[in-house]
């Protein structure tokens, strides 16, 4: 069975419909041959209670039937809680993954700023974080959007210098805050997967490869193909920003190595007036089934699986039967 998940997507709409809805996210994630979209929590309003769950899943079952109606094109629509510092409200996140997955598919912890304000950045709210998750015997997954608050500089940023967004969150932010999530999640017990999202530089590679061996739980990492594919020069500005040259080209080799797990297409649109002033962020999902298919190119069929579906199953525990077969997956777009 072959399946392309994306593990990355912001579909926005409820207050941000003026950027997407979850239909048309739903239907160009079909249309490129997508049988899977997992959805972040940074929403308006975050998902960060059972209730804004259950009304999100049921929002998505609308598009999803509409979607099926309008072109028969099917999808499966998974989501992440949202994380906070507030124990009660982990509490309540692992109660109701327990009770929604696979539906609920995992947790998202921003332990830097990025779109929607959902950072948990002090080091002793991290810690608080992987306590509540190791105390509640939580062993899912936790996909965490790494940058040390500490060592970014956000005065540096100009809007006229599109190059100044890459020493506004420098790679050490990124480097020391997985260096940083590593030990507390350690020092706290917990026994689930710790993804990190969106890696950006072959340091950060490397420090996960030497790493992941050697913790008493699962260390799992993603590459978007804006990260891999898109010049820094071009000034398109996502969080953390596009590297070098070189970087993307170890990034690549880090890919076909196995140091990076999977591709994950971390989609998420503005509007052009939002993108004008500084919006950080990029419509993903053609460019996820992009890289694929030039993975397809250097890759046996089986190495292509897990980086761009069967690998993601597996580490989330969603069967493959659960996800619907895509007619566009082999086809020629």
């Amino acid at each position: 069975m072959t399946v392309m998940i994306d593990p990355h997507v912001h579909l926005r709409d409820w207050k941000q419909s003026g950027k997407e809805t979850l239909l048309h996210g739903f239907s160009v994630g079909w249309r490129c041959g997508i049988s899977a979209l997992f959805e972040m929590p940074n929403t308006d309003p975050a998902l960060t209670s059972e209730e804004l769950l259950l009304r999100r899943i049921h929002d998505g079952d609308r598009a999803l039937a509409a979607l099926k109606e309008q072109s028969g094109g099917e999808i499966f629509h998974g989501i992440y809680g949202g994380l906070t510092a507030d124990p009660r409200q982990i509490s309540e996140m692992v109660t109701a993954w327990r009770r929604l997955f696979p539906r609920v598919v995992g947790f998202k912890l921003f332990a830097g700023h990025s779109t929607g304000n959902m950072g948990v950045t002090s080091v002793a709210e991290q810690l608080v974080v992987w306590q509540t998750l190791a105390r509640q015997g939580y062993h899912g997954v936790v996909a965490v959007h790494a940058e040390r608050e500490d060592l970014l500089r956000p005065e540096v940023w100009n809007p006229r210098e599109p190059l100044s967004h890459q020493r506004a969150r420098p790679p050490l932010a990124e480097v020391a805050s997985v260096q940083t999530q590593l030990a507390l999640a350690e020092a706290a017990g917990f026994r689930g997967t710790m993804h990190i999202v969106h890696v950006t530089h072959p340091d950060t590679a490397v420090l996960i490869a030497a790493e992941r061996q050697g913790l008493p739980f699962r260390l799992t990492a993603g590459v978007t193909p804006a990260h891999i594919l898109c010049p820094a020069t071009n000034g398109w500005r996502v969080n953390p920003p596009i590297r070098s040259d070189a970087h993307r080209q170890a990034l690549w080799r880090h890919l076909l190595a196995g140091d990076l797990d999977w591709i994950e297409s971390d989609h998420a649109p503005h509007t052009a007036g939002q993108i004008a002033q500084g919006a950080a962020g990029l419509p993903g999902l053609p460019s996820f089934r992009l890289l694929r298919d030039a993975l397809e190119r250097v890759m046996p069929p089986a190495e292509v699986a897990a980086r761009t579906g069967e690998g993601v199953a597996e580490t989330f525990g969603i069967p493959l039967e659960l996800l619907p077969q895509n007619p566009y997956t082999s086809a020629a777009l």
